[in-house]
């Protein structure tokens, strides 16, 4: 089965490994749906929920240790798009509730999954590599 989104070295790596990995998790579950199956769309949206909400808190437990002063947003988005997810998931025990997951999964997702990571988790990355290098730049002062 072709992939429906595929990670783009060059758009999608931010050069923070633990971020990468979760992402490349995400779009792995993703990945592996079978869009002709409405019941891998509710199994893989189940999954993808629960690894969504392991993901965040390794993100936010990253921002609160070191700070991020953009965390209160970065945190929102985190729990708007949990709340969506769950709420498509609950209503799929209709046929009409099942359509509109599918139609959340196969369209708004792979949309906010870019937006997301290419602005809030790009912008996060970038502070943790800064704090990373503020860091070894003073261990170096410290050993010379």
């Amino acid at each position: 089965m072709p992939k429906i989104k595929e990670f783009d070295k060059k758009k999608h790596l931010l050069n923070y490994e633990k971020m990468d990995t979760l992402h490349l998790e995400f779009l792995d579950i993703y990945n592996s749906v079978n869009i002709n199956s409405n019941e891998s769309i509710k199994l893989k949206s189940t999954e993808l929920f629960i690894h969504t909400k392991r993901h965040f808190l390794e993100e936010e437990k990253l921002m609160d240790r070191y700070n991020y002063p953009r965390s209160m947003e970065h945190k929102n988005e985190h729990n708007k798009v949990l709340a969506e997810l769950q709420f498509f998931i609950d209503k799929s025990h209709s046929l009409f509730g099942m359509n509109i997951l599918k139609s959340y999964y196969l369209e708004k997702l792979p949309y906010w999954f870019d937006y997301h990571l290419l602005s809030m988790d790009s912008d996060l990355s970038a502070y943790l590599k800064n704090i990373s290098f503020k860091n070894e730049v003073n261990i170096m002062r410290e050993v010379n």
